[in-house]
């Protein structure tokens, strides 16, 4: 079985122009901007960010907090000897950043952020809520 990249210009446009005006429109005059992607999960104990940043080294990574704003920012580089042999680009690569609102109930002060294989995780441990329940009696 030979996997194929499903070109919807095929559908309409003889595939030798149909390529062609894929790669015109994708290399055209304007930029691919690198925005990686994110996926949030959330139990009771924590919310987690996993962003999918393959090939940025760790130190490439600044991840910032003020305001009740988190701000993961990097850069994914092309390394400079492989700039001259790229014959087809389907990936982007450039500076990155990427902002999220903190809600009051995230313990800011243990945060944590790890990197490994390709996905920077985020851990954004949440308060641990006051007891609440409160037993009145009746005189």
């Amino acid at each position: 079985m030979t996997l194929v990249r499903y070109n919807p210009l095929n559908d309409f446009v003889p595939t030798t122009f149909g390529s062609l005006l894929e790669s015109a429109l994708n290399n055209g005059s304007r930029a691919h901007a690198y925005v990686p992607k994110v996926d949030v999960f959330r139990n009771d104990k924590q919310f987690e960010l996993h962003f999918f940043v393959p090939g940025v080294k760790k130190g490439d990574f600044t991840i910032d907090l003020e305001d009740n704003r988190l701000t993961v920012s990097g850069e994914r580089k092309l390394a400079e000897d492989l700039k001259d042999q790229l014959q087809k680009n389907e990936s982007n690569y450039g500076a990155f950043k990427r902002s999220f609102r903190l809600s009051e109930d995230i313990d800011q002060g243990k945060i944590k952020a790890n990197y490994e294989d390709g996905v920077l995780k985020i851990e954004l441990p949440l308060l641990k809520k006051a007891d609440t329940k409160k037993v009145i009696s009746v005189k």
